[in-house]
């Protein structure tokens, strides 16, 4: 398996992944806030409730994510000193 200063491959792209997904929600708050004038009410909470949404899917999907990397890494530990 390819490492790269001691974490492998697969978990650098899962946090390439993760940061572009935080940058896009970024990008659609600073858009949201430069935008608000010109769009109704309504338009602007429907564009908050999305932003809600969207930041409670991306914490509660890391932290899954996250727990499955951890999980599997003990796992593998735990296989490894058994093998021993």
């Amino acid at each position: 398996m390819m490492k790269i200063k001691g974490k492998s491959l697969g978990y650098r792209a899962q946090q390439l992944i993760i940061f572009i997904i935080h940058i896009l929600l970024l990008w659609w708050i600073y858009w949201l806030l430069q935008n608000t004038g010109n769009l109704t009410t309504e338009k602007v909470f429907i564009h908050f409730t999305g932003i809600g949404i969207y930041g409670a899917l991306l914490i509660r999907g890391c932290a899954a994510w996250a727990k499955h990397h951890h999980l599997k890494e003990i796992n593998q530990e735990e296989t490894n000193s058994d093998s021993k």
